[in-house]
């Protein structure tokens, strides 16, 4: 597990905030940063041992509501696709 370092925007704040995390990997860190609802913007992840950057800038309300929907179904989730023919 490595230490992560978050570049975020907390509920109305117009400044970035820096917060410590750990995972294992960027995927995890992300999904930590959507658990925190105080969290609105997740700008980018620095792994503190190499310094390597992932760039994110995203809002985080639709990974939340994502996540929602996947603990709702027990991580069944089915996409339907409804195509619609030009007239």
């Amino acid at each position: 597990m490595d230490d992560f370092i978050v570049t975020v925007f907390m509920n109305d704040d117009d400044k970035p905030s820096e917060l410590m995390t750990f995972g294992n990997n960027p995927e995890e860190v992300i999904d930590n940063m959507v658990q925190i609802e105080a969290v609105r913007i997740l700008c980018h992840i620095k792994r503190v041992k190499d310094s390597e950057i992932w760039d994110f800038n995203e809002e985080l309300e639709p990974f939340r509501e994502l996540r929602r929907m996947i603990l709702k179904t027990n991580g069944e989730i089915r996409l339907r696709l409804a195509l619609q023919e030009d007239s």
